[in-house]
């Protein structure tokens, strides 16, 4: 009875998604007056933005959303898509204009489904202008796959020449912004216009609903194709003050595999390996300290650490990394960073009642893309009520226990796992717990107590005589 009971709830809930995306589809009211599409492809990464202006046709009622829709052959290469109010670029603003994303549907047939909410009904006769960026993943393909150390790296990029979308089009263009202006071949869907390394499709007129006709692009690309497989990211929270913070990953090439012998003589003299990474920038926080950085054999010495000065009090900590080799396609390296921050900037409290609030992902290199990373926050021994906020979706684990000098029950470890991250989810997390401040003084009263027993211990060791022989009378002796 139980397991009907489950059955029928779950129907129900499969049944009010369907028809909320029925709902949207059958939207017929909204229509793409004007569609400005920018395509980046100057590094490993795809990045494109939507600039879309929106009108209800409608005779009556408001609108509340806009369905976004990702093409089927790019629907599982979305690593981040966001959308927000076109206006001032200022931080503050943002937020302001910051819309709500929220996937609805995965159709292999029709694509990536998302629902984009306005901040008011779009009222009927009226219009509304709103970007939607998405990053992409996985989708330059090396071309040739292998290239000696001299060769220059070509990439393909495959898209669509229209905007693929669940509406009708008015008017849009398509403008894709290259590594270089150097191309082999690209499609030319007229109106077609190239300049350099920018190629200009459109303006197209009246498009149809999941129009489609492929567009692509074969050309040379030697920005860095680096890619973290897997890394794991430690926050050790101290209440003495501290807050330790360690990323150990592997980190790959992922272009044009190596062909053919390396030359060491030929790379010093800056022949060859344009599509080779030197070096690795990364940017820590501004309060860094105690930085440390090795590898598998030890510490990485080729490395250059600039802290910023007091005149640019806030800025971040520049560490430029250069591995022991340079990375060409298909070779990969393995190392660990390490700093420490202190805990003022980050944690706040009222009487027993704490926020811990930080970046969830921190900048590891430019356009990073981090295929797996786990992220474990170690909070103090005795903290209770975790409760854990993060800025977009992540695949929480169970908490676990972590073990270091003179705990006793253990010290809570929030576990987090996400795939596919990128610089866009570099944004804070906020976590709640509960600590009484007394048990911070746990630890010296451990010490204290340790070394009375020590003393105690010798004290009494020293005055119990451990002697075979019955000690003899010193008044006997006299006699």
């Amino acid at each position: 009875m139980r397991g009907k009971t489950i059955l029928f709830i779950s129907l129900i809930v499969l049944l009010a998604q369907n028809t909320n995306l029925i709902s949207a589809e059958s939207n017929a009211d909204l229509i793409n007056a004007k569609v400005e599409r920018t395509i980046d492809l100057t590094t490993s990464l795809v990045h494109v933005n939507n600039l879309i202006t929106v009108e209800n046709q409608a005779s009556s009622g408001a609108l509340k959303s806009y369905v976004f829709v990702v093409e089927p052959a790019h629907a599982r290469n979305v690593a981040f898509i966001g959308a927000q109010l076109v206006g001032d670029k200022s931080a503050a603003d943002l937020e302001k204009r910051r819309l709500n994303v929220v996937e609805v549907s995965n159709d292999a047939s029709k694509g990536r489904l998302y629902r984009v909410d306005f901040k008011s009904d779009l009222a009927a006769g009226k219009s509304v202008q709103f970007e939607v960026e998405v990053v992409l993943f996985s989708l330059l393909r090396p071309y040739p796959t292998e290239i000696t150390q001299s060769e220059k790296q070509n990439v393909i990029y495959k898209g669509n020449h229209y905007y693929y979308s669940l509406y009708q089009t008015k008017s849009q263009t398509t403008v894709v912004n290259l590594a270089s202006d150097k191309t082999e071949s690209y499609s030319q869907l007229k109106p077609t216009s190239k300049s350099d390394s920018q190629i200009t499709y459109g303006p197209y007129e009246n498009v149809k609903q999941f129009e489609q006709n492929e567009l692509s692009i074969h050309y040379e690309n030697n920005a860095p194709f680096l890619a973290i497989s897997n890394m794991v990211r430690t926050i050790e929270l101290s209440h003495w003050g501290n807050i330790a913070v360690e990323e150990t990953m592997d980190l790959s090439h992922s272009g044009a595999v190596l062909k053919g012998p390396f030359s060491r003589f030929d790379y010093m003299r800056r022949q060859g390996g344009a599509s080779s990474v030197k070096s690795i920038r990364t940017l820590l926080p501004s309060s860094a300290a105690d930085v440390y950085y090795r590898d598998e054999i030890g510490n990485i010495s080729t490395s250059n650490l600039r802290v910023p000065g007091k005149n640019k009090a806030g800025e971040p900590v520049e560490l430029e990394l250069r591995p022991r080799f340079p990375l060409f396609g298909g070779w990969k390296t393995h190392y660990t960073v390490g700093y420490n921050v202190p805990v003022y900037q980050y944690l706040f409290n009222k009487g027993n009642d704490y926020v811990l609030k930080m970046r969830l992902i921190d900048h590891v290199y430019d356009d990073q893309f981090i295929e797996n990373i786990q992220i474990r926050i170690i909070l103090p021994e005795h903290s209770t009520n975790l409760e854990l906020i993060t800025p977009y979706s992540v695949d929480r684990r169970p908490n676990e226990l972590h073990y270091t000098y003179l705990d006793t029950v253990g010290r809570p470890v929030i576990v987090i796992n996400k795939k596919n991250a990128v610089e866009n989810h570099i944004q804070d997390f906020t976590l709640k717990y509960k600590f009484n401040k007394l048990m911070i003084l746990q630890e010296p009263l451990l010490v204290v107590g340790f070394f009375y027993v020590i003393f105690t211990l010798v004290i009494i060791i020293v005055r119990i005589d451990f002697s075979i022989a019955p000690r003899v009378n010193e008044h006997a002796k006299k006699e």
